[in-house]
């Protein structure tokens, strides 16, 4: 998995599957964990444009170790937000 961030006042999100990863279900599969897994990361998320892109190895794995893999991308670029603030 890949993430992309850009800064902003908002946060937003999109996610990416490429037709390389294997067919419609498999894509709208994986599409539907990322964006779960996001959804319960996204209070703790600083404000900006996130965009996750699974490659073609996403469509061998696990929910959780999709999950994991995300977080830590985000816990790598530092995205979450500190405590107190």
């Amino acid at each position: 998995m890949v993430l992309i961030y850009m800064r902003d006042k908002a946060l937003k999100v999109g996610f990416s599957v490429s037709a390389k990863v294997g067919g419609a279900v498999t894509r709208n599969r994986l599409r539907r964990w990322m964006h779960e897994d996001f959804r319960m990361l996204r209070p703790g998320l600083k404000p900006g444009k996130y965009v996750f892109a699974a490659r073609s190895a996403a469509a061998h794995t696990g929910h959780r170790a999709m999950g994991e893999e995300m977080r830590r991308l985000l816990t790598r670029a530092a995205l979450f937000k500190e405590e107190g603030r």
